[in-house]
């Protein structure tokens, strides 16, 4: 196992899981500048570590995951979206499988954009949800963007309109996150999710999250060329390697 820190984020690498925490809790894990490249420098370092498959984004304390941007900065005149939204890009297209672990407390505004940013979005049943940036400034981290296509359009506006909260079974039936457990099991159940995904073929996946991100942004038709173009391109390639599906359906079959 290996671990690094910095002021603000915390890495920990074990059995090629990347866990990385926001480390601020006694500001709720708000986002500010030194946190967002700390963020940034972990995910660029991540991405290009070959030691690891899949990587968890969590946070410290047991006020919330995330309480946005940090006030302070606005008041001061120093957020930089233009840096705020370079990280949360970064994180939605990560080369490898990303897992939202959202802990107790509150997911909120800012918070809430980032994860949305993951792929994947598990909870502990003492989280809250919301979006207050009706309170306090046009979004710039995504959430008119992501958020409608995550949940539909009238949801969206609905949670955004009313900067109402959301519990985290709430969250799940509205489609924001996958799954809820129990506080204390979060970060194994979380684990055993990324275990299940090391499962897989790891090259496959980071290509198939490559066309599901690419073609989420554009049209259907759109998407359907792309994803029929990346089938052949990646069928040849599979089977100029000696593919064997004998092998894949026996390893399937051994799994269920």
């Amino acid at each position: 196992m290996t671990a690094t820190k910095t002021s603000n984020v915390k890495v920990d690498i074990s059995d090629r899981i990347a866990t990385v925490t926001l480390d601020r809790p006694e500001a709720i894990n708000s986002l500010n500048l030194a946190m967002l490249l700390d963020l940034e420098q972990a995910l660029v370092d991540l991405e290009q570590d070959e030691a690891v498959d899949v990587l968890i984004l969590t946070a410290a304390g047991q006020k919330g995951f995330c309480a946005g941007m940090d006030l302070k900065d606005f008041e001061q005149g120093k957020i930089d979206l233009g840096l705020t939204k370079r990280v949360l890009d970064k994180l939605e297209d990560f080369a490898k499988p990303v897992i939202g672990a959202i802990t107790d407390g509150y997911c909120v505004t800012g918070g809430l954009e980032m994860a949305l940013s993951c792929d994947i979005l598990v909870a502990s049943d003492k989280a809250k949800f919301g979006d207050t940036h009706g309170r306090v400034n046009v979004s710039g981290g995504g959430a008119t963007v992501r958020m409608p296509r995550l949940i539909g359009l009238m949801k969206a506006k609905y949670m955004i309109f009313t900067s109402q909260f959301y519990t985290a079974e709430q969250a799940k039936e509205l489609g924001l996150i996958i799954e809820v457990f129990p506080s204390a099991d979060l970060q194994a159940e979380a684990r055993r999710i990324a275990a299940q995904i090391q499962k897989q073929n790891q090259t496959l996946l980071r290509k198939m999250k490559q066309i599901m991100n690419r073609g989420w942004r554009t049209d259907l038709y759109s998407a359907w060329c792309l994803e029929e173009a990346e089938c052949l391109r990646s069928m040849q390639e599979i089977l100029s390697a000696n593919f064997s599906m004998e092998d894949a359906v026996r390893k399937t079959k051994s799994e269920l």
